[in-house]
């Protein structure tokens, strides 16, 4: 029995010259160093490469719609525990659509809390981090913008309970306010 395929770009491993050949990954990985673990939170969505109407899943299933509010929500909710943080990518495939891209990705997200405590683990770059929550992205990507490519969904596959966890232990977190998340 035959059935439809579509050609895909498989890459194994954290950024490198394969990766930067296509253009959607290379746009990629500009925007996850330069402006997401750059914490560039202070630009406007639309300067970050992201299309009007961009969504954002987050972990929890709560999708934002409109890209100056899921970019509010984005650096004020889903980052804003974190100090600094990288993300460390491991696997992504990625195909092209009528209008665009669209990716699967996962990688290692290492943080560092805002408030500091004792739990360290070793990992990316040699540093030290409080945490590493292995977490996976779907992204759709539009042709277009000054750099050829915009952002348009974003959805975020991730198990927040580690981070939660460390922030109750350090104090930046209440039991109770895990009930109004």
């Amino acid at each position: 029995m035959s059935y439809p395929t579509t050609k895909a770009f498989i890459h194994v491993g954290s950024w490198d010259d394969e990766t930067r050949a296509h253009p959607a990954m290379k746009w990629m990985e500009h925007y996850t160093k330069d402006i997401i673990d750059g914490r560039k939170f202070d630009h406007s969505a639309s300067s970050t490469g992201h299309t009007k109407d961009w969504t954002l899943q987050k972990s929890t299933g709560e999708t934002i719609e409109g890209a100056d509010k899921a970019w509010q929500v984005l650096s004020s909710e889903v980052y804003a525990p974190f100090s600094s943080h990288v993300h460390d990518p491991t696997f992504v495939v990625c195909w092209e659509t009528e209008k665009g891209w669209d990716m699967f990705g996962i990688a290692q997200l290492w943080w560092n809390l805002q408030a500091s405590g004792e739990q360290k683990i070793k990992g990316y770059g040699g540093k030290e981090w409080d945490g590493c929550t292995p977490s996976a992205f779907y992204f759709k990507y539009v042709k277009g913008g000054e750099e050829g490519v915009q952002l348009a969904r974003t959805e975020i596959y991730s198990d927040p309970s580690q981070a939660l966890v460390q922030m109750i232990k350090r104090g930046m977190l209440k039991p109770e306010q895990l009930a109004q998340m």
